[in-house]
């Protein structure tokens, strides 16, 4: 434990490391009773939270916060995100058998084809389902995967946090300098590695103004930027939940006719990466795990 530590960063760590254990001693049907459990719990214990996935869901279901669609699909993304986190470290021990047999591609194909050319591929996902679960799944299937992962504070919550993403068979790049994660990407495309990048909140602040539901937001520009410097296709992959897996729908690369004016291409690109991400929510949005404001007002 480092001495500069603060409590709440202490905190963080002993309640990641215990989901982390839990999910490994836990029966798969015991620990997702227990975690739904605390799902309902935190959605009455954490007003704060309980406020900002509010806000959220209403904007994508376009109802007034206390409207009865708007708090039950808030129960229920409670109640999805407590079953993610036991999930991500419950599927770290899976058979690839059981893997398999609870983890459904659709439109696999788009995927194999892309790294067929030999360029790597970017899957851009929002944060639904289970992603984590998700590289599980594409590892059995014998992609090669590399993702990003947020620089977490304290250290030994973001080593916890590594181990468990190359558990899963992921090659992890932590989020510091821009220009060195950038590189390391387009040396993975370089190794047809699968970019697999969460993208529908921009952690900058610099990333492409889109609309989402009516309303202004900000996405990252890199996902575009790197398909456009290293050919590698960008497929867009929703995630959902299932009673006892997940579905993961593989879309059509996302296309656009260059400029030749690097920008316009790159937010063009992410535009309709937007517009990908907006349909997907919409047909689950209580699966959309969101717990940031995801817009400003």
């Amino acid at each position: 434990m480092s001495e500069d530590e603060t409590p709440r960063e202490r905190i963080a760590y002993l309640a990641y490391a215990c989901v982390a254990w839990l999910g490994h001693v836990l029966p798969t049907h015991t620990g997702r009773m227990l975690f739904d459990w605390a799902g309902r719990a935190a959605y009455h214990l954490a007003p704060d939270a309980r406020a900002v996935v509010a806000a959220n869901q209403a904007r994508v279901l376009g109802r007034p916060t206390d409207d009865p669609l708007v708090v039950a699909s808030t129960r229920q993304a409670f109640r999805s995100y407590a079953r993610y986190w036991f999930d991500a470290f419950d599927v770290i021990d899976w058979s690839d058998e059981r893997i398999r047999e609870h983890f459904v591609f659709e439109g696999m194909e788009h995927m194999q084809e892309a790294i067929a050319q030999g360029n790597g591929a970017i899957a851009v996902l929002a944060h639904m389902g289970n992603w984590d679960a998700a590289g599980r799944a594409m590892k059995e299937r014998g992609f090669l995967i590399t993702a990003v992962a947020e620089r977490l504070r304290p250290e030994r919550l973001y080593r916890v946090f590594v181990r468990q993403r190359e558990a899963l068979g992921m090659r992890v790049i932590p989020l510091s300098k821009e220009g060195s994660v950038g590189r390391r990407l387009v040396a993975a495309a370089a190794e047809n590695h699968v970019l697999a990048l969460i993208s529908d909140r921009d952690l900058t602040g610099k990333g492409v103004t889109v609309e989402m539901f009516g309303a202004p937001r900000k996405l990252p520009g890199g996902p575009a930027m790197l398909s456009l410097a290293t050919g590698a296709p960008l497929i867009v992959c929703d995630v959902y939940q299932r009673k006892d897996g997940w579905h993961c729908v593989m879309h059509e690369p996302l296309r656009i006719e260059s400029t030749g004016d690097r920008r316009a291409d790159v937010t063009a690109l992410t535009h309709l990466m937007a517009e990908a991400f907006e349909r997907a929510i919409s047909a689950a949005p209580s699966d959309w795990h969101l717990f940031q404001p995801g817009w400003e007002d």
